[in-house]
């Protein structure tokens, strides 16, 4: 059975599965690569969403380990230093996540920077975007 180009992940459309997997970051974008959607820049949405999510997540747990290595020696007043870095990484995630997702929902793709090379990784966007 051949899939209608028009159509994505589970019947919907392209711009839809792409929003989907970008809104639900890890979880959504798992589940429509799981769909396997015929349009290449949609898997590239879910690759770039699901890799987003796992770098952000790698880096604040990083962060929360020093910031406890940091008191157990009793420098705490140095892990404070730390705090703003962690605000200002969650400001910018929060800020990448919803302009990715609203860019999926219009049917393109945004690229963004080191997150898409990593993306590229496992799926190589298309020339168009």
């Amino acid at each position: 059975m051949i899939q209608d180009q028009s159509q994505s992940s589970f019947g919907l459309a392209p711009n839809v599965a792409a929003g989907i997997a970008s809104f639900f970051t890890w979880l959504g974008g798992l589940i429509i690569l799981l769909g396997k959607p015929p349009q290449q820049w949609v898997r590239f949405v879910a690759v770039q969403a699901i890799v987003m999510f796992v770098v952000y997540f790698a880096i604040i747990i990083g962060l929360n380990v020093v910031v406890g290595l940091l008191s157990a020696l009793h420098l705490g007043i140095l892990a404070l230093i730390l705090f703003p870095v962690e605000m200002i990484l969650g400001l910018a995630y929060f800020v990448a996540w919803i302009l990715m997702t609203v860019k999926a929902f219009q049917g393109q793709a945004m690229r963004l920077p080191f997150i898409s090379t990593l993306a590229d990784r496992w799926v190589s966007a298309s020339t168009s975007l």
